[in-house]
Order: C-alpha cells, then sequence, then structure tokens
C-alpha cells in the first residue's frame, strides 16, 4: 500500500467474512434462531466472500482514472448483445477455456437459488429468487465496470450481458434443486408418519 492506495484481496475479504460469521453466530444465539438458518446465513458470509473475491478482486484504490480508464480493448470488452459471447463460445476452438467460462457464469449463483430460500424465506418463490439472482449479477457487472476507473492493478474484466443470462440461469438451476429436494424431503415425511 503506497499513499492514498488500498489493496485489497482474497484474504482481507476472508478476514472480513469472519468477523460478519461471528456477528451471525451472535445474532441466532440471541435470537434462539434454528441451527439449520444459521447454518445456511453462515454459508452465505462466506459464500458472498467466495463471490467477491472470484469476480472483483484483487483490487487496488486508487484515485479516480487511475487503472485501465477507457483504454481502446476495456472499451471493447463490454457486450451489451445477449447471447453474442455464449455463441462466440460455442462456436469457438477454445474447447477447456470456453467451457469453463461457460460453467463457471452458470455455476456461480446456483448457490444462491439452492440455498437463499432455506436462509431467507422470502425467496421461496421464483419471482423474489430470480430478482435477486439477477440484481446480485447486475450488481456484479457493474462494480467490473466501474473497477476499470478506480483500480490501479489494471485487473480489469469484462462486462457481458451474457454473464448475467448464464448467472441468472444459475438462480433458477439452483432453486430448482431446491424445490426438488423439498418435494422428496416432504414426500419421505409423509411416507414415516404413515409407517409411524
Amino acid at each position: 500500500m503506497s499513499g492514498a492506495q488500498l489493496h485489497i484481496h482474497s484474504g482481507t475479504v476472508f478476514l472480513v467474512a469472519l468477523a460478519l460469521a461471528v456477528l451471525v453466530l451472535l445474532h441466532g444465539w440471541i435470537t434462539r434462531a434454528r441451527r439449520r438458518t444459521i447454518a445456511s446465513r453462515l454459508f452465505g458470509v462466506f459464500y458472498g466472500a467466495w463471490v467477491v473475491s472470484v469476480t472483483l478482486l484483487p483490487f487496488e484504490v486508487a484515485p479516480p482514472g487511475s487503472g485501465v480508464g477507457l483504454d481502446p480493448y476495456w472499451r471493447e470488452s463490454v457486450n451489451l448483445v445477449p447471447l453474442r459471447t455464449i455463441r462466440l463460445y460455442l462456436e469457438s476452438d477454445l474447447g477447456r477455456v470456453a467451457w469453463e467460462n461457460l460453467l463457471g457464469n452458470l455455476l456461480l449463483l446456483v448457490p444462491l437459488g439452492a440455498l437463499g430460500p432455506w436462509a431467507w424465506r422470502k425467496l421461496d418463490r421464483w419471482g423474489w429468487v430470480l430478482g435477486t439472482g439477477l440484481c446480485v449479477s447486475l450488481g456484479i457487472e457493474a462494480l467490473q465496470f466501474s473497477k476499470r476507473f478506480i483500480d490501479a492493478l489494471q485487473t480489469t474484466r469484462s462486462v457481458d450481458i451474457d454473464d448475467v443470462i448464464l448467472n441468472t440461469a444459475g438462480v433458477a438451476l439452483g432453486y430448482a434443486l431446491f424445490v426438488v429436494v423439498r418435494a422428496i424431503g416432504r414426500a419421505l415425511q409423509r411416507l414415516r408418519r404413515k409407517d409411524g
């Protein structure tokens, strides 16, 4: 760290997540929340820290304009045409790199869809969980875009509407898994009651 610059990396984020986890535990103990709820919220804290570290870090805050700014390469890395990048990856010969990008963006927010409704009942509806996933994904892309103007490390990432599409599809996939697992669990409970 030099001058007014502040370097933020994964270790910093996970230390903050650890402090938040302690607060979640204390809050759960004080409010006598169910263990399942506390466990899912703890997972949410560490999962959120992981998402931040994967999508936004490393990060070095510096005066605005000290990073990549409007360098032509990065200006062209903004894609607002739906399915352009997905099609490009599917038609390319990039092989593993293409599939890692596609699957990585698809799977990034699956845990939000699968465990979000478990921790927060409000997310136990298609509209709410998809809306939340869409907002989280748009927030990630907006932060990645703004990062280019203040990140002295120049670790700018592309901004792509296809990432939002894949992230939101991942939330839908996660919520579908949640619904299926819950239905199976309820069916097993009914069978046990009949046998008992």
